[in-house]
């Protein structure tokens, strides 16, 4: 009896999380004007047409922007894990005085909000010329130090065997976080790329700051633009919104078991 509640509570808080999608996409298809409010315009197909997604994809840059956002999501995610994984190893294995004073340092980044480093970060960026650049976007996107923190917390709790074979067989820094340590945490770091990715896909503020061309913009930025002109056809912004979830859908969809198997991992100790 308990079971079957529980199983009855996950499907109506799955429908209660579903439902608004599934109002998008009905409303997209839908011509202008019709908000599928009944249940009878839900499940009439008659009127679904694609004039609204002809409408988004002809009147703006949506693709260009989709693609910017995947490129700076993707630079973002590879290079940030890299080298939080590098750094984790660096705290993990290696001992030296301040190694202490480094962690907190870096740590205290998650105290910081981001409003509070806009200042600084587009004195620096616009010192180095990478205003209205794809570089602008991402390198600030590399200082978040969550992946350096649970990738650290998974790789204290790997045996130190492996890494005293490895030494024995004159196994060198860099060849052992290759060869032993990034196979051993590949689910932490999958989890990790895949909040980045995220992080940076619905990242707004910096890159409405650092951005000046329409070309340029990611589709954080360059949506609301587009909205903002259409504030009056609803079923024209179901259209695009719905445009812009689905690289986020798929990504979760395809990578959901790593999602949840990392984020577990990465909290086992010993």
């Amino acid at each position: 009896m308990a079971r079957a509640a529980i199983y009855g509570l996950t499907v109506l808080l799955a429908v209660v999380f579903v439902l608004p999608l599934a109002w998008m996409f009905v409303v997209s298809f839908k011509p202008e004007g019709v908000s599928a409010i009944t249940i009878q315009e839900w499940i009439d197909f008659s009127d679904w047409t694609i004039r609204n997604y002809d409408k988004v994809l002809t009147e703006s840059q949506i693709l260009k922007w989709t693609f910017n956002s995947l490129v700076i999501g993707a630079a973002t995610t590879v290079i940030a894990v890299a080298t939080s994984s590098l750094a984790a190893f660096a705290f993990a294995r290696k001992s030296f005085k301040t190694k202490a004073f480094w962690f907190i340092l870096c740590a205290s980044g998650l105290l910081i909000p981001t409003e509070a480093m806009l200042i600084p970060l587009y004195e620096t960026v616009l010192s180095l010329d990478l205003l209205d650049s794809k570089w602008g976007i991402i390198l600030p996107g590399l200082t978040n130090p969550l992946g350096l923190i649970l990738i650290l917390q998974f790789m204290n709790g790997l045996p130190k065997d492996y890494m005293e074979a490895a030494q024995i067989d004159g196994c060198k820094d860099l060849r052992l976080w290759w060869s032993i340590y990034m196979p051993l945490t590949r689910s932490a770091m999958v989890s990790i790329g895949i909040f980045y990715f995220i992080l940076s896909w619905n990242n707004f503020i910096w890159p409405y700051i650092a951005i000046n061309s329409e070309e340029n913009m990611v589709l954080a930025t360059g949506l609301p633009t587009f909205l903002a002109n259409n504030v009056l056809h609803v079923n024209t912004i179901m259209a695009a919104s719905a445009i812009a979830a689905i690289p986020t859908m798929i990504v979760y969809i395809l990578l959901q078991k790593h999602i949840v198997q990392g984020v577990s991992m990465t909290g086992v100790k010993g």
